[in-house]
């Protein structure tokens, strides 16, 4: 696992959340697990959605240690009663997920764009410094 996958926002108190105490008053705890490990393989993911396969599907029960058909339900009530995930052109995702991963990489852009123009001004004033006339 690359350490960039290992890092993602998210807010401390998302239990609170209305549609999240909604799905855990049927699933409970166990189904707030459930999101959070779904929602670790959506940020594992470069686009940060899950397709709808049944290998898919098969490995998050593992990840669970479920039914597969318990997964899917759990999903499709996420997607239909919860509104916590999207369902789209055969993959589901978190719009919440997508917005704060948009928001890490404008500022790992900022960031690279920062260092690069510090990389080329010390490089600028280590050439200027070299080529200077010593007294």
């Amino acid at each position: 696992m690359d350490k960039d996958a290992r890092y993602f926002t998210h807010d401390d108190n998302a239990r609170t959340d209305h549609k999240i105490e909604a799905m855990m008053s049927k699933y409970g705890v166990e189904g707030y697990g459930r999101y959070w490990i779904i929602i670790e393989n959506l940020r594992a993911d470069r686009t940060h959605k899950i397709q709808e396969k049944s290998y898919v599907y098969e490995s998050l029960a593992k990840q669970m240690r479920c039914p597969v058909d318990e997964i899917k339900q759990f999903i499709k009530d996420c997607i239909a009663e919860y509104e916590l995930f999207v369902q789209d052109d055969g993959f589901f995702y978190s719009e919440s997920l997508l917005r704060r991963m948009a928001k890490l990489e404008a500022m790992r852009d900022k960031n690279r764009t920062a260092a690069y123009i510090m990389h080329e001004k010390y490089h600028h004033n280590i050439t200027k410094d070299r080529n200077e006339p010593e007294d």
